[in-house]
């Protein structure tokens, strides 16, 4: 499979290390493409009808609409989860089109996962934050694991079947509307539920509530928009509906760990 870097567009959503002791265990659905580079360990899946164990080095690749129970093998699993877009300048789902979804276990795969890990880990508290030498860590990785695609241990012995389409229809209504404050009430109205029939809905399908899913959103997007330098903090504030400046710079450090001040500075 070929690709061309000058069309090619990543978008990192959330990147973080997670540790899992014995007593791990979680069902989701994802929302995102989603990468786990285990880093400890091992861990056990249930999906699409089968189950399947993933070791040190393994990498998964989840696509949106993925359903799964994981649990942990032995005394811990940890691995990095990233959350992430990839547009390749055309209508094309590379990922989608090869069924791609599934375990990745090759060797050449593992010896790029295992220094993605180690690298990300060098890097120390700063390394969740989305600054460039993120990306460029993670486009390293993507430059040895995308000719790989279609290579793993399939989740699905065909694709997997998207989310329902009525949650589809709100995911792209909060996209198209990120910059508004929108309340679950709002959602649960845009849905045709009661409010609270919407939320366990919703967490069902998804694994968040939907306020932690729409901060992730906005704070995905307000990152997005630190990268304008055009923009003052100000602008972003009032753009993204907060009352002020310091009431975005509070909510923007609780969920990154730094001011949006700060967080500029990794892009210029």
């Amino acid at each position: 499979m070929e690709f061309h870097p000058s069309r090619l567009s990543l978008h990192i959503k959330f990147c973080h290390y997670c540790r899992h002791g014995a007593d791990w265990t979680e069902t989701k659905t994802k929302i995102d493409y989603t990468l786990w580079n285990i880093h400890r360990g091992g861990l056990s899946m249930e999906i699409g009808g089968r189950t399947l164990t993933a070791s040190q080095g393994d990498v998964l690749l989840f696509h949106p609409g993925d359903t799964y129970t994981a649990s942990c093998i032995g005394e811990c699993c940890d691995f990095l989860v990233t959350f992430f877009t990839l547009d390749l300048g055309n209508s094309l789902d590379i990922f989608k089109r090869c069924n791609s979804a599934g375990i990745y276990g090759s060797e050449k795969v593992r010896d790029a996962s295992r220094k993605l890990c180690g690298a990300f880990l060098e890097i120390g508290p700063d390394a969740c934050a989305l600054s460039l030498e993120l990306y460029a860590l993670f486009l390293t990785f993507l430059s040895k694991f995308l000719p790989c695609l279609g290579t793993q241990e399939r989740f699905y012995e065909r694709p997997a079947s998207p989310p329902p389409l009525k949650i589809n229809r709100l995911f792209t209504y909060l996209e198209e509307n990120v910059e508004k404050n929108i309340s679950v009430g709002e959602m649960a109205s845009f849905m045709g539920m009661s409010e609270k029939y919407f939320i366990q809905y919703f967490h069902s399908h998804t694994g968040y509530s939907p306020k932690q899913y729409l901060i992730n959103l906005r704070m995905s997007h307000s990152a997005r928009l630190l990268s304008d330098a055009d923009l003052t903090l100000s602008q972003i504030a009032l753009r993204l509906d907060f009352s002020d400046q310091y009431a975005f710079s509070k909510a923007f450090k609780k969920y990154y760990g730094e001011a949006p001040g700060t967080f500029r500075k990794h892009f210029f």
